[in-house]
């Protein structure tokens, strides 16, 4: 049995609290590097500390696997978080902080929040590359949606790449299988778009407020 959040008809804060056992179950695939970069874009955040843009991913997911009018039927089974890794070897103080980042992820809950961490890739010059994240990403919603341990699954990511998953799970599941989300600012409109288009969420500054996690993790406060 698939450990879950059951989102039940009462509140606690802003986020709802269980679900019924046969409600939807939702799984939420996110691109964490490209949505804390394009959140400081689209918020205006990006001459500001590197704590801005942080956020938590299991509070957002909650609300994503609430979203498309699902409300109290829907079941949030996973939150798999995909970010490169930096190397211990080449940069120990990001390696330290990455990892701190990712026990905080998991703290929130253990058996539903999975971070999915791949090594970073260094040039000779020492610049360190993200390789093959978008690429397990997608693997891991064609895996969960074939093997029918999700309903649905939502990609949050603004990456153009990640559309051929996307529009392939529409063709061989429909499109009630598959949504995006993004951030969306005032001046910000970039984000993923397919044909056809699937359910889309428009993350607001005012929704980022609720799932802020403003901490350095470089000095864990």
């Amino acid at each position: 049995m698939l450990p879950a959040v059951r989102l039940r008809p009462h509140w606690r804060g802003n986020y709802f609290m269980g679900a019924e056992a046969d409600a939807v179950r939702v799984a939420v695939f996110i691109d964490w590097q490209n949505t804390y970069k394009t959140a400081r874009e689209a918020f205006g955040w990006r001459d500001y500390p590197n704590e801005y843009g942080n956020y938590s991913p299991y509070q957002l997911a909650r609300i994503l696997a609430a979203g498309n009018d699902r409300g109290t039927d829907a079941q949030l089974v996973r939150v798999a978080i995909h970010r490169g890794l930096p190397s211990q070897r080449h940069d120990q103080h990001g390696y330290a902080a990455n990892r701190r980042q990712a026990a905080a992820w998991i703290k929130e809950n253990p058996e539903v929040v999975i971070p999915r961490l791949r090594p970073l890739r260094y040039d000779r010059g020492g610049t360190p590359r993200e390789k093959g994240v978008d690429v397990e990403l997608a693997l891991g919603a064609v895996e969960w949606t074939l093997m029918k341990q999700c309903e649905v699954a939502v990609i949050f990511s603004h990456d153009t790449d990640l559309v051929p998953v996307v529009e392939t799970l529409t063709r061989m599941k429909g499109t009630d299988c598959i949504e995006t989300a993004s951030w969306a600012g005032q001046y910000f409109n970039q984000r993923i778009r397919t044909r056809p288009p699937v359910y889309h969420h428009a993350i607001s500054e005012a929704v980022f407020d609720r799932v802020e996690t403003r901490v350095n993790y470089a000095h864990g406060t």
